[in-house]
């Protein structure tokens, strides 16, 4: 098993809300925020609207919004963290080249997710990225996640951009130096 995915296989207790859940039988629901539209708009384009110099709110395409069948997919397919939780902090995915990330509503139940942005403090796991990485290889996506990657999480495509070459390196060095 990869680090940074939780294998649907077990039960697990978790630390954090005390909930103990079966990997096998579990899914989790998307929570569409009926009444709220922080992160809902009507354009079919993930975008940000400005809260201030510093922060922003992800908007999530109509598209996703209106396909309550496809964003539950997405939480689903998607990638947990921390690993070791049956209850993650925070689930990622990428479609059509944007990183999502989800956050839960009802712990244990539902969660919300949005296009995701660096901000201050906040970085997604080398793990995580790793595996949207591979992810938008497989799904044909690659040109759009990297655009996004270099738009909107420029420290987290740095990251991940050193793995690259210190992989490739490695790999290129002769046995035994």
């Amino acid at each position: 098993m990869k680090p940074g995915i939780i294998p649907f296989n077990r039960l697990i207790k978790d630390r954090k809300y005390g909930l103990e859940m079966d990997r096998n039988n579990h899914k989790w629901e998307y929570d569409p925020g009926e009444r709220r539209n922080k992160h809902k708009w009507d354009s079919d384009q993930p975008g940000f609207v400005p809260l201030d110099e510093k922060n922003a709110i992800g908007k999530c395409p109509n598209t996703i919004t209106n396909s309550p069948g496809l964003a539950e997919r997405l939480l689903n397919e998607g990638v947990a963290y921390p690993p070791n939780m049956s209850v993650p902090d925070e689930i990622f995915n990428v479609y059509q080249g944007v990183v999502y990330r989800a956050k839960p509503t009802v712990p244990g139940k539902s969660y919300h997710g949005f296009p995701e942005k660096e901000g201050k403090g906040r970085k997604i796991a080398l793990e995580v990225l790793a595996e949207l990485d591979k992810r938008a290889k497989r799904d044909g996506m690659y040109p759009e996640f990297e655009n996004w990657m270099k738009k909107y999480l420029p420290e987290g495509w740095k990251r991940l951009f050193k793995t690259r070459l210190k992989r490739r390196a490695r790999d290129d060095e002769p046995p035994g130096f």
